[in-house]
């Protein structure tokens, strides 16, 4: 037995060992109970208990027991731990004083694991060579098994891949090698000092790659068909755990410290089905599983597949203008530009011609439609407009007067007030509206129709507008209308000059008002609407008596400043008060000043 009692010092407490660890067994026998329990552990899926175990009969005993990496190798490999496995599988067969079948047999898996096919099938046709019996029959089921990988790899689907791309595949391996030509592995200041330049940036800012809503759409709807074949109807649980790394409400940063753990243990996860699919993938390519399928019967449901999609599409589509007229109709326009932005940019967008043939007509139909219920809103006042009320033209025109930006509060408790930092965090208004003009201006990078840039200009127009950024708006005013032009849209033309001319009408610049409302004017002729041009003709009214009154004004200022002038002027020439009569009155008072 062992004394632990006399071998710790005072002060220490002993170690809290096993009732069998108390006993002085040989290294050897130590190695072998450490090795057992390993193994023991290791079938009852007791994973941690069973890699510790196996650390130790391998590390804390000299000597090499090449029976214990053998069976940490196969441990390891049954926990998806491939590159462990194939490690500890190389010190065995290093370690191994005889030819040993099950550990050439286990390298030979471990190898298989990695999808490193070449190398295990020559270690596989090595090993043919040097066993025989009994031990010769698994060697030649592995075999068998990697030469149909190998030939789903590179056998017949891939010289019909190869013909089916031939026009796509020199541009693609011209662009792959230009990539590694251009990759340069070193650290950046090893760069940056062979170019006598100062490393003030350690690490290089990577760009976001800005890719098209139909890109983005494409290539989601091929990550689902990739998880679709390989994991079946799990796909959808591998989808939701990609998610839920990136979850806040699953992470919970600001809470006791358990985020990183969190995010270790899914980010582990994730990349283990990753590492599953990707081995499954060189396996069986994604070629291979379609040329395996009959092609007149794999044709016949894409065709019907993509019919079943247009029609749905076509629903969809009558579902969206019946909508429309609806809210037209009630006259709910905050609604309806909500309705239209929402489709216009998370759905029609993703469509191409083939599944909506009628796309371009479509969307002028509901640009056309949202241009006519804005047209509405201008209509002649309830009340009697004065010019004597600065702010008429606002009322006018339905915009409110500029106010300056009012102070923001945090009160203790309401969540709605805090100021959170980040982009994807909008708990505050000005969070929102930046991500909002962020989601336009994305929008019309990628917008070809001149009638889409138009609106998408107009709407970012009126955002600024309301945020009383008016110069701003009126750049982007002006440039809705030059694609309104490019269009022919009269309408477009004529809902972005007005927002000129709210502009205008905020910042009191008459001059430039009676311009724009000339050019609304003429535009509303062109539309044939009574309604507008009376509704027009207001406006320039109340701007003409708008510029009336501040001429008058200047006049009136003008001539009580003349008359001021004139009449310091006289004070100063009249025979009362003449220099002469200054200086004789200074001289009498210095007179009575001596005789006193």
């Amino acid at each position: 037995m062992k004394d632990t009692t006399q071998s710790a010092p005072a002060g220490v407490l002993v170690a809290n060992l096993r009732a069998w660890e108390t006993i002085d067994w040989p290294s050897e026998q130590q190695r072998w109970i450490h090795r057992s329990w390993g193994q023991y552990f290791a079938r009852m899926r007791r994973n941690n208990s069973a890699k510790r175990y196996f650390d130790k009969c391998i590390r804390e005993h000299e000597g090499v027991d090449h029976k214990a990496f053998y069976l940490r190798s196969k441990f390891q490999r049954s926990v998806a731990l491939t590159q462990g496995a194939l490690d500890d599988s190389l010190r065995a067969s290093q370690a191994r004083e005889v030819w040993n079948a099950n550990i050439s047999m286990e390298l030979a898996d471990a190898l298989y694991d990695l999808n490193r096919f070449e190398d295990n099938k020559s270690l596989l046709h090595d090993n043919m060579r040097r066993h025989a019996g009994t031990a010769l029959k698994a060697f030649e089921n592995r075999l068998l098994v990697v030469d149909e990988n190998l030939k789903d790899c590179t056998g017949y689907s891939l010289a019909n891949f190869f013909m089916e791309h031939s026009s796509q595949l020199p541009g693609f391996y011209e662009h792959q090698q230009e990539e590694l030509r251009k990759a340069d592995k070193r650290p950046l200041w090893k760069i940056l000092k062979e170019r006598e330049e100062c490393d003030v940036q350690s690490t290089i800012d990577r760009k976001a790659e800005m890719l098209s809503p139909l890109e983005d759409e494409r290539r989601r709807r091929k990550t689902k068909i990739y998880h679709q074949n390989y994991l079946g109807r799990n796909w959808t649980d591998f989808i939701f755990l990609k998610t839920l790394r990136r979850n806040h409400n699953c992470l919970l940063d600001h809470n006791f410290g358990s985020s990183p753990a969190r995010t270790e243990y899914l980010e582990s996860s994730f990349q283990r089905l990753r590492t599953f699919t990707k081995m499954l993938q060189a396996r069986s390519p994604m070629y291979n599983e379609y040329f395996q399928r009959d092609p007149r019967m794999e044709a016949q449901m894409r065709e019907a597949n993509l019919f079943r999609i247009q029609y749905q599409t076509r629903r969809n589509m009558l579902s969206i203008l019946q909508t429309i007229r609806v809210l037209r109709k009630k006259n709910d326009l905050k609604r309806l530009r909500k309705f239209v932005e929402d489709v216009m940019g998370n759905y029609v967008v993703t469509k191409t011609n083939r599944l909506m043939p009628w796309k371009v007509e479509f969307m002028n139909e509901v640009y056309n439609n949202l241009a006519l219920s804005l047209c509405e809103s201008y209509r002649l006042p309830p009340t009697r407009v004065t010019p004597y009320d600065k702010s008429a033209m606002c009322h006018l025109l339905n915009i409110p007067t500029a106010k300056p930006l009012e102070h923001s509060e945090f009160i203790f408790g309401d969540r709605s007030t805090y100021a959170y930092a980040g982009p994807d965090k909008q708990s505050t208004d000005r969070l929102a509206d930046q991500n909002v003009f962020e989601y336009l201006e994305k929008r019309l990078l990628f917008a070809r129709l001149p009638i889409e840039r138009s609106y998408l200009l107009h709407e970012l127009a009126d955002r600024h507008m309301q945020k009383n950024h008016f110069v701003q708006s009126l750049s982007f005013a002006q440039k809705s209308i030059d694609e309104a032009r490019l269009c022919n849209s009269r309408i477009w033309e004529f809902l972005s000059t007005m927002l000129m001319a709210k502009s205008h009408a905020v910042l009191h610049k008459y001059e430039r008002q009676t311009e724009v409302l000339n050019s609304a004017y003429d535009l509303a002729t062109e539309l044939k609407s009574p309604q507008l041009c009376t509704f027009i003709e207001l406006c320039r009214m109340l701007n003409k008596d708008y510029i009336t009154l501040r001429k008058m004004s200047q006049l009136v200022t003008s001539k009580r400043l003349r008359t001021k002038i004139s009449n310091r002027s006289s004070f100063f020439t009249s025979p009362n008060y003449s220099p002469k009569f200054f200086e004789d009155k200074i001289l009498n008072k210095e007179a009575d000043l001596l005789t006193a």
